[in-house]
């Protein structure tokens, strides 16, 4: 690298185009330098001008750059403006001029740089206060200004050069880049995998609990179970299959056992989902001390003794489900539109007040309605569909290598649920699709290519209540997933955003050393297909609700890399443990 000492310190931009140096300086005017060994970097710079036309659009501009004869401005109203660079020898001196060629495109807000990587194309940076977007590269064609691309990569923040100075010399394609110090590819802190989860057989039985909204347990309250996944495309009001009973014991846990014999609609829906069985268990006809409408509603899923498949949704043990005021009225008006639904709550929001006080761990009193299957059910009326595309995956690929994302065959999703009981939306467990979608969908073989992906699942808004001897005893409202679903002119899968910031040298080296893993370059390839993806908190927004997702992996369900021929060894590691493990999530690339 060459250094001038030159006395460029009122210097309000300078940009070069390799044989000429320009200085706007903060007096607006422009001087022109000569560089006598551009190919090198080792000449020396002589100024030739000092007479080139500067205007204050150039002093203004956001950004400034030059390719050849052809200078380009970036200004602050989000304009690409455009001037010619001539020189016309004059006996002992040279008359520099430049004069302005006219706008080459408007309309780029918020754009903090551009630059020229080729011929015919334009690339932006983006800077904004969200963190998953800022930095965000886009691409442009020049001729005529259309965009190619609108997000080519996001997290690019600061100075960007857009080609290296003839000076500097090529990298060694060997070695992998990196930031500040080499990375460490032998230490890290030690670490153990977590416990292996204890394989969960078949059942037909299926446990949960309900609880205080202190914590406390809930005690001597009804539990109905009924099946989940059927009324999906009926209209108006439809009856949910009843499926058991239960009463809660003294540490608010429950136990049913389902049929034997499932009913032939249940056993159709359980079938068309892949072998797993959503469920729905409510806690519902209790009151407080104050006389005030409890409810719980918790969602669940198994494989019953009839399946003999392992799947991923098997019993779903462990739920414990909080009670909430049920103060929604059987008499809201149905359309509940979306626009009223938030999943942004206030700091200090507290579900459990009504009217000025806390119910939270007032005792409940269970019904007096006798249980008996023959005089109480569930209905459900649909309010709402809509088809979202939501976060299945992600895949990384850093360095040479190349990634792929597979998401083929069925559904293998679990994605989150909201409840409605009171005033607010409140986040309930997991429904599992598991569903044939015929479609293979994902990417394969993308050259240094992070990012996520979506596909288009349809969600609908139900209203549930449970009736008892023909009188309403509970309402709520629930937004849950339905199943794969293309929309009309829609996309079978979309890219989500970029996530090769969570790549590099940087975090490789903050990995523990027993989640990191390598392959010797060659073009070797790599595959997760055990365990489950990591859970994409905003994997989708449902009706204004936040919801969650993680997929399993398995042979149609996979993250997979392949390594280029460079030599050396290509790492990867998992976010939550070793790849063999089962716990990875998912992996990242060095």
């Amino acid at each position: 690298m060459k250094t001038y000492s030159l006395a460029w310190q009122n210097a309000k931009r300078i940009w070069t185009n390799g044989s000429r140096v320009f200085v706007l300086n903060a007096a607006d005017s422009l001087e022109v330098y000569k560089q006598s060994a551009p190919t090198t970097g080792n000449g020396t710079l002589t100024k030739i001008s000092e007479t080139a036309t500067s205007t204050a659009a150039l002093f203004d501009a956001t950004n400034v750059r030059m390719v050849n004869s052809t200078v380009y401005a970036l200004t602050s109203t989000g304009a690409i403006n455009q001037y010619s660079y001539t020189e016309t020898p004059i006996i002992g001196t040279i008359a520099a001029r430049l004069q302005s060629a006219g706008v080459v495109a408007t309309g780029l807000t918020d754009v903090s740089q551009a630059w020229s990587p080729g011929a015919g194309v334009v690339n932006t940076q983006t800077t904004t206060s969200d963190p998953d977007t800022t930095g965000q590269i886009a691409k442009y064609s020049t001729g005529p200004w259309a965009q190619l691309g609108p997000e080519v990569r996001t997290g690019i923040v600061g100075t960007i050069m857009a080609d290296a100075g003839p000076c500097l010399a090529d990298p060694d394609p060997s070695v992998q880049p990196y930031f500040a110090t080499p990375p460490d590819e032998t230490g890290g802190v030690e670490d153990v995998d977590p416990a292996e989860e204890v394989a969960q057989t078949p059942s037909n039985t299926v446990t949960g609990k309900f609880t205080l909204g202190s914590g406390q347990p809930a005690a001597g309250l009804r539990v109905t179970l009924t099946a989940n996944d059927l009324g999906d495309g009926a209209t108006g009001q439809t009856q949910v299959p009843f499926l058991g009973m239960a009463t809660t014991a003294a540490d608010g846990t429950w136990s049913i056992t389902l049929p034997g014999t499932l009913p032939a609609d249940v056993q159709q829906a359980k079938d068309d989902n892949g072998g797993i069985l959503n469920l729905q268990a409510t806690a519902e006809g209790a009151t407080t001390t104050t006389s005030t409408p409890m409810l719980g509603v918790d969602t669940l899923s198994t494989a019953t003794a009839q399946q003999s498949a392992t799947v991923s949704g098997q019993n779903d043990y462990g739920h414990s489900t909080l009670l909430a005021p049920n103060t929604v009225s059987g008499t809201t008006q149905d359309t509940y539109a979306a626009s009223t639904d938030s999943s942004t709550l206030a700091a200090d929001y507290n579900p459990y007040l009504v009217n000025g006080h806390d119910v939270s761990a007032e005792a409940v009193r269970p019904p007096t309605v006798p249980m008996s299957s023959g005089n109480c059910w569930d209905t459900k009326t649909k309010i709402d569909s809509s088809t979202k595309y939501t976060v299945v995956g992600e895949a990384h690929a850093n360095w040479d290598a190349k990634s792929t994302f597979e998401y083929e065959s069925s559904m293998s999703s679990s994605i989150d649920t909201a409840v409605k009981s009171s005033g607010n939306w409140t986040i309930g467990a997991s429904k599992e699709l598991s569903q044939s979608n015929g479609m293979t969908v994902g990417w394969s073989n993308k050259s240094k290519y992070s990012h996520q992906y979506q596909v288009p699942i349809l969600y609908k808004k139900w209203k549930y209540q449970h009736w008892c001897s023909g009188s309403v005893r509970a309402t709520w409202y629930k937004i849950e997933a339905s199943g794969y679903h293309i929309p009309a002119d829609g996309a079978a899968g979309k890219f989500g955003k970029d996530v090769s910031s969570k790549d590099g040298s940087a975090h490789f080296n903050k990995a523990p050393k027993a989640n990191r893993t390598y392959l010797e370059g060659g073009g070797g390839t790599l595959s997760l297909a055990h365990g489950s993806s990591v859970k994409f908190g905003g994997a989708v927004s449902a009706f204004g609700i936040s919801l969650g997702a993680k997929t399993g992996y398995d042979s149609n369900h996979r993250q997979r890399i392949t390594f280029g021929n460079q030599p050396g060894k290509h790492w990867i590691w998992g976010k939550n443990g070793s790849l063999s493990s089962g716990h990875a999530g998912v992996f990242y690339s060095k």
